[in-house]
């Protein structure tokens, strides 16, 4: 069974490839260690944190779905809400009782 931690930098291998991209410019560009960027491809280490994510996405260049997918294995192997959806909470925080609104409905509902 691969770990959510691989499966992030199983990801982050084929994104660098599909980007044009060596290893080394992309650790280089975002301005990472060596041993840790092999650490989060080998998923020795957690995912980056959001931060970090941010900034590996401005170098990738990725559409929507190959973004969502990014985030989404980040968090899962970080155990947290995806970086751009725990932004958007943090950015809107009187969004907060909506969102929970919308929570109760759909638990209401099963």
């Amino acid at each position: 069974m691969i770990t959510d931690k691989k499966a992030f930098g199983n990801y982050l291998r084929k994104m660098i490839k599909q980007a044009g991209m060596t290893q080394l410019d992309f650790y280089t560009a975002v301005e990472i260690a060596k041993p840790y960027f092999y650490d989060i491809l080998s998923g020795k280490v957690n995912p980056p944190p959001p931060d970090m994510q941010y900034k590996m996405l401005k170098c990738l260049d990725l559409d929507e779905k190959q973004r969502n997918e990014f985030l989404n294995l980040a968090a899962k192997g970080r155990n947290e809400i995806p970086a751009d959806v725990a932004r958007l909470i943090t950015n809107h925080p009187e969004k907060i009782d909506l969102i929970r609104q919308k929570l109760a409905e759909i638990f209401t509902t099963q």
